[in-house]
């Protein structure tokens, strides 16, 4: 069976055409499953031009940019209601005793919401909020404590996933086999998998890791575009992107002030992209909470400790030699890429439990994109948060043993394993599982901390040495 018909006969309403989503580059503002969702219910594969029309009018009408917002408040009044697309999120305020919706396209923190919009997507709204379309009706008599709030989100529906079973999932894995299941993946994530060899597939898998598995740490330094970004903005709403710049304790961490969490308390991957550019105000104080949530999972601000499950990305440029695939000769140590901060720190750089080479990875053009059917982003995204809280760990120690190896050594090369089998074999398990896959996952794992190790002992020789991990590894398969 060919293979796109093979995917749209197993996976059907769970994937899309990939290209029909970049027919318009005005759309880029557009998170990809906003445009993935729209394209699977308007637009005809064979006949795509009536419903990208249809696409068209639709944004144009019920799209807000930031310019238009007093305008569409006065629409709202006038007509007593209105259809905005958007993103939508819901927060209780505690000391009012009352649910508000935060809506950007209006740009107003305290708009009412419908009691069947919470019973419905409560849990969604809530936890991070969703894209979609939302009727906002207007009501003059609607008073709090003295001060009107006129504007009320009577019905909304999600662009998102919202239901979905992962039990589902990992019956269809079984109808493919582990090539098809890679290069499906690879297509889902937005690249063709025809232009990129096996080992820049297994890479772009890599990168895909932290969002399946809690609390990984992950380093990639490399040429630039070569689809980091692409990849940590697109592959999930779940993940933030931090592009070089000034980052503080209180939007990383909490805001003691405002009493709001920060990203890492809102996201399932904390993405820092130009890490080399990315300055810490209060360098001393943020590096510090941040080592000890790399280790622990923790950090405190103030008097108060929060539990976090993000995980942590650094992305950096360096020189490389294109036709090589290798980093230009004249660093010493990779680390010296990273800010000053982080590159000194031992302790810190020690917390990574991988490094993607980066300068193997090909520069993106567009016909590297996605050229068939994918799974629909959301789709992917949520399965990825499920399979966050599945611990296939016990698959790893099932099938290796780890001989005088180091806690942090153990636990990189375990939870980059057991990220690379929920990506790749999730149908699997302790009795299921065959040698070479586990091998397959194995071996990359142990390269990406051996990468680690390899710097560590080039950037501090006085505390590091070189080792062989394979060494250290009793595999029973």
């Amino acid at each position: 069976m060919d293979f796109g018909k093979k995917i749209t006969h197993y996976l059907e309403d769970r994937v899309v055409l990939k290209p029909l989503t970049r027919w318009n580059e005005a759309y880029k503002e557009f998170p990809r499953y906003v445009m993935e969702y729209l394209v699977a219910r308007y637009v005809e594969p064979q006949n795509p031009v009536p419903g990208q029309q249809k696409i068209d009018r639709i944004l144009n009408e019920h799209y807000v940019e930031s310019g238009a917002k007093e305008l569409i408040k006065s629409k709202i009044k006038e007509l007593s209601e209105y259809t905005l697309l958007g993103q939508l999120r819901v927060r209780l305020d505690a000391g009012k005793d009352h649910y508000w919706a935060e809506v950007p396209a209006l740009g107003d923190n305290f708009v009412r919401i419908g009691r069947k919009v919470l019973r419905e997507y409560g849990d969604a709204l809530l936890a991070g909020g969703a894209w979609g379309t939302m009727v906002v009706e207007y009501d003059p008599q609607y008073e709090l404590k003295g001060r009107i709030y006129p504007f009320n989100i009577r019905e909304f529906t999600p662009f998102q996933i919202t239901r979905l079973s992962l039990d589902d999932y990992l019956e269809k894995r079984q109808n493919f086999n582990t090539h098809e299941w890679i290069d499906l993946l690879v297509q889902s994530i937005g690249f063709n998998p025809a232009k990129f060899s096996q080992r820049e597939k297994m890479l772009m898998l890599m990168r895909l890791v932290p969002f399946v598995e809690a609390n990984f740490n992950l380093l990639e330094l490399g040429p630039r575009e070569t689809g980091k970004t692409y990849t940590y903005r697109n592959t999930s709403s779940k993940s933030f992107v931090i592009s070089g710049g000034k980052t503080t304790p209180a939007t990383l961490f909490y805001n003691i002030a405002s009493r709001k969490i920060g990203i890492l308390g809102q996201k399932d991957v904390v993405f820092f992209d130009e890490i080399g550019n990315t300055s810490f105000s209060d360098p001393e104080a943020t590096i510090s909470v941040l080592k000890d949530y790399m280790q622990t999972g923790k950090f405190s601000r103030g008097p108060q400790e929060f539990n976090s499950q993000a995980s942590i990305v650094l992305a950096g440029n360096i020189d490389t030699d294109i036709e090589k695939k290798k980093p230009a000769p004249h660093y010493h140590h990779l680390f010296i890429a990273l800010p000053h901060e982080l590159g000194k720190d031992a302790a810190f750089l020690d917390r990574l439990h991988a490094f993607i080479p980066g300068w193997e990875m090909p520069k993106i053009k567009p016909d590297n994109y996605a050229q068939g059917y994918g799974f629909v982003t959301d789709y992917l995204a949520e399965i990825f948060t499920r399979l966050r809280r599945k611990n296939y760990q016990t698959i790893v120690n099932s099938q290796v043993k780890f001989l005088k190896m180091t806690g942090r050594n153990q636990d990189s090369i375990k939870k980059t394993t057991a990220g690379l089998l929920k990506l790749i074999f999730p149908h699997r398990n302790p009795q299921t599982i065959q040698s070479d896959e586990i091998e397959l996952c194995l071996a990359l794992a142990v390269e990406c901390r051996q990468r680690i190790i390899g710097q560590l002992a080039l950037s501090f020789p006085e505390e590091f040495k070189e080792l062989e991990l394979n060494k250290q590894i009793q595999k029973s398969f």
